[in-house]
């Protein structure tokens, strides 16, 4: 369904400040996740000018458009996707009955949809119909319908397979995890946290000869983090190699590359204290990299 890819985009281009999500809240053999804590991130110093931004540059359009204001009613959001159990979407937040009403309208313009009741709470049905769509991307068993529910308080559900919706309703909005299972996807944490995500990178791997093709195929997981520390944002990236001779080789070309940028007499003086910034490190098969810097710094990036 377009209005749930909408709006998993608007948030995910970044769930009041709640307990941060880890390897335990996701299903063994999630390929995907996503963790987005926006009310953490407009009240910390370091994560102010962003979410400054990300609200001028995107929430107040969409407010202007269908006025609904993500910046009032949106705190947290966390999706995930698995290869059998579909995806799931969970966007946490005051949101309000009018909000509800325009969501549903926009679906009713858009597509089908049908009421439907379990435990004693009400969730939807929306279809497009077959063939309508080819989204190719990590939403693609959203794009031709999907369930949604409002009834568990202070959340918005959104699921691919009825059986989740289920489960989630049944469970105010959360899945049994499996972190205690082998091959769970590793999730990163820190004290302060704004956006996490994590894949298993033989699902994105391209077949193209470039060196972040190369890079994904010789690595099974990554993770990624964005915080605060001490005011300052940090950004730790995490690739679990196959094995710690390929990890040792990822590093060095990584260390390669950012050496390469250190002689380009183009290279922006921004972008340049930023991998001034940067500090890689292998410990066995686990390459990290992580960057600590100045959010002003940040936003004169993104702002260029």
């Amino acid at each position: 369904m377009r209005m749930f890819v909408f709006l998993f985009a608007i948030v995910g281009l970044a769930p009041g400040a709640g307990a941060a999500v880890n390897a335990a809240d996701f299903p063994a053999g999630t390929v995907w996740y996503l963790h987005a804590d926006l009310e953490r991130m407009r009240a910390t110093e370091s994560g102010a000018s962003m979410y400054s931004w990300l609200n001028g540059e995107i929430f107040v359009e969409i407010n202007d458009e269908v006025g609904i204001d993500l910046n009032r009613e949106v705190e947290r959001l966390t999706a995930w996707s698995h290869d059998q159990l579909g995806t799931v979407i969970v966007v946490e937040g005051p949101v309000t009955r009018e909000t509800r009403d325009k969501l549903l309208a926009i679906v009713t313009l858009q597509a089908k949809y049908d009421v439907h009741e379990f435990s004693g709470k009400t969730y939807y049905f929306a279809s497009d119909g077959p063939g309508m769509t080819q989204d190719n991307g990590p939403l693609r068993d959203l794009d031709e319908s999907a369930y949604f529910s409002f009834d568990v308080p202070g959340k918005m559900i959104v699921a691919s397979q009825e059986g989740q919706m289920h489960e989630l309703l049944t469970n105010n909005g959360r899945i049994a995890g499996g972190g205690s299972h082998n091959g769970a996807l590793f999730v990163l944490s820190a004290d302060r946290e704004f956006v996490k995500a994590g894949l298993r990178t033989e699902h994105f791997a391209g077949s193209e000869d470039s060196w972040d093709s190369n890079i994904l195929r010789n690595t099974e997981q990554a993770a990624f983090m964005l915080s605060d520390r001490g005011g300052m944002l940090a950004f730790d990236l995490q690739l679990k190699s196959k094995d710690p001779r390929m990890a040792q080789s990822i590093g060095s070309i990584v260390n390669g590359l950012v050496s390469l940028q250190m002689f380009n007499a183009d290279l922006d003086p921004d972008v340049r204290a930023l991998i001034e910034n940067t500090r890689i490190k292998v410990e066995d098969a686990m390459l990290n990299l992580s960057a600590v810097i100045d959010p002003k710094l940040l936003m004169r990036i993104i702002e260029k």
